[in-house]
């Protein structure tokens, strides 16, 4: 029985493979004839199709961000939000393919704001650790760092540990040729990544690792406890270097970008690491919020949200 449980999941991730590689080669076709407007209505509506599509997912979602962000009372504002969430899975094929074609205009009118913050954490000499949430164009940050000669290694998940690992090296590969730093152009996981991650930091250059990650540390996010992976505090402890907080979000035109820095995380160590994690990671996990409240619905981890707050509740009761 699981072994044919695990066929038909395998079926299934290569037909959604087999889909998504469609839509990047179709999209890179349609690039040369529909203008980046057009194009932009195409990727909204089919986000709009699959959050009205499907009720119950429609409303999970809704109570998701309802439960995260209580402030917003509008159920118009928050099914806006929720229907935009559902298209940013595919949002990356259009950034990249936008930038492909139009990479020069998107640098020149980007918006930067911030600078000095980063140039003040470069200046310590000890290299610097960047983080972003899974946010509007973050497929885009190693390529405009590279443009802005500001080389910027991420470390990403290695693609045979994702369902789609062909549609996620076919979309990497050609975020690289768009801009990279090309003696590291990125570390995967699993591949010997400590190492080369605190390597790569000690030569005074930029590491980025994405803080929206499911892991064991348990910190609070959106008013609740949510278990986050902490492999950015460790890189922090071991390494010294300061953390950047960076997003890089879409505007209201369809190449309108805005690449915002934030001052470096600020933090009092004890000396007791597993605290001293904890220390970093809460200040992590507000700088996280501090960004996706910025433009909720250009977040595409809503879905993993009720998860991290899920595996808390457990090993916080495990711990009782």
């Amino acid at each position: 029985m699981e072994d044919r449980i695990r066929q038909k999941s395998n079926i299934f991730f290569r037909l959604v493979e087999s889909f998504l590689l469609s839509i990047f080669y179709f999209t890179k076709l349609l690039s040369r004839f529909l203008p980046p407007a057009a194009l932009t209505i195409l990727f909204d509506s089919f986000g709009t199709i699959v959050f009205y599509a499907r009720p119950g997912m429609r409303r999970r979602l809704e109570d998701k961000i309802s439960d995260a962000m209580p402030e917003i009372t509008d159920r118009r504002e928050i099914a806006q939000i929720g229907r935009q969430a559902c298209g940013a899975a595919i949002r990356p094929i259009l950034d990249l393919v936008l930038f492909w074609r139009y990479g020069d205009r998107i640098m020149r009118d980007m918006t930067i704001e911030g600078m000095e913050y980063l140039d003040k954490a470069d200046a310590e000499g000890k290299g610097v650790i960047m983080i972003t949430a899974h946010i509007g164009s973050f497929d885009l940050i190693m390529v405009s760092m590279a443009r802005l000669e500001r080389y910027l290694t991420p470390i990403m998940f290695h693609p045979s540990t994702t369902p789609v690992p062909r549609y996620y090296i076919t979309l990497t590969i050609f975020g690289q040729t768009l801009g990279c730093d090309h003696d590291n152009p990125v570390f995967w996981t699993g591949l010997d990544t400590v190492r080369k991650g605190r390597e790569h930091i000690a030569k005074g250059k930029r590491l980025g690792i994405a803080f929206d990650v499911d892991g064991h540390c348990v910190v609070e996010l959106f008013g609740r406890p949510a278990a986050l992976a902490d492999g950015i505090a460790h890189f922090a402890l071991d390494t010294g270097a300061p953390v950047v907080p960076l997003c890089l979000l879409r505007g209201r035109k369809a190449l309108d970008r805005r690449l915002k820095f934030y001052e470096p995380l600020e933090y009092s160590l004890t000396g007791d690491r597993s605290n001293d994690v904890k220390i970093i990671m809460r200040e992590v996990a507000k700088a996280g919020e501090k960004q996706i409240r910025e433009a909720p619905e250009q977040w595409m981890s809503w879905f993993g949200l009720w998860q991290w707050w899920e595996i808390a509740e457990e090993l916080e009761g495990r711990k009782g």
